[in-house]
């Protein structure tokens, strides 16, 4: 924030100073009352430069009113303090009506563009350098305040252009959103592929949990060790974390197979209704199977 102003001492007024007559100044003096009677009223841009104008004729600037000191410093302090945009709303209020009770006041016009700039008003923070640089600065002053208006103008285009942009969920998260629903959503449910000789393989869903077994019908034969029920198959891997819709694990050993499988590949699909096991096996084929929801 501009730091010109000491607070308990006068403000120094840039402002170029004519000289006049006695009745000349009675008459400009009125003028300049005149023009900050019509701004305080319509608070206008072409208002503030009359006063700005009328206020370069007079040999001598009227006292900044305490009120307007006490908001200026009112924000000076809040915007310390600042971090959020009711903040810095805040912080605008406060400068604004020490510019408007002393329109004639360069720091206060400065600093509400400075706090205009930070609430993301940009048009309104422009606008207010440009009436500052109606003020007859020194040039290092005019230097900086232009420099400003160029570096809030580069800040208003980046924002246009985020604006623009289209609103979109994150990447990441919409899958994540879908992914944890359709566990919700299959949780419980059990798959199952073609029967043979009473023995249907299948899939059981518990939480997060897949486990590949086997489903012994009444009639199956009592020499194969199977009761009737739900059995995991006879691997050390039958059960699987469920990472995504799609994810692989290894094959625990197999009993009595010269060519054993040493890979399956699981597939959910989105609406829940099947699942497909890829099984690649150690000569190098691959092999599929579709398992379907027992509704």
């Amino acid at each position: 924030m501009k730091q010109r102003t000491i607070l308990f001492v006068p403000v120094l007024i840039l402002l170029s100073f004519v000289i006049v007559t006695p009745a000349q100044a009675q008459t400009t003096n009125a003028d300049f009352q005149q023009a900050v009677s019509a701004y305080q009223q319509s608070f206008s841009s072409a208002a503030a430069e009359k006063v700005i104008r009328t206020a370069a004729a007079l040999p001598q600037l009227p006292p900044i009113p305490e009120e307007a000191r006490r908001h200026f410093v009112g924000g000076t302090v809040l915007f310390k303090d600042a971090k959020s945009l009711d903040d810095f709303k805040q912080v605008v209020d406060e400068f604004k009506q020490a510019a408007h009770l002393a329109p004639w006041w360069p720091d206060a016009l400065y600093n509400l563009s400075l706090a205009l700039e930070a609430a993301g008003d940009y048009n309104n923070a422009i606008l207010n350098l440009k009436l500052y640089l109606s003020f007859n600065l020194p040039n290092a002053d005019a230097r900086a305040a232009q420099d400003k208006i160029y570096a809030i103008e580069a800040r208003q285009a980046k924002a246009v252009r985020e604006a623009a942009k289209p609103k979109e969920e994150p990447v990441a998260a919409r899958p994540q959103n879908t992914f944890e629903d359709l566990l919700r959503k299959i949780d419980g449910r059990r798959y199952l592929a073609s029967e043979d000789n009473h023995i249907a393989s299948a899939i059981d869903i518990r939480g997060r949990i897949l486990v590949l077994g086997a489903v012994i019908s009444p009639g199956a034969p009592v020499s194969r060790g199977y009761q009737m029920g739900f059995h995991e198959l006879e691997r050390t891997n039958s059960r699987y974390e469920i990472r995504d819709r799609e994810f692989s694990g290894p094959v625990g050993e197999a009993l009595g197979c010269q060519v054993c499988p040493v890979e399956y590949t699981f597939t959910i699909r989105e609406d829940g209704s099947t699942i497909r096991l890829r099984t690649r096996f150690s000569d190098g084929r691959v092999h599929e199977d579709m398992y379907l929801w027992q509704r």
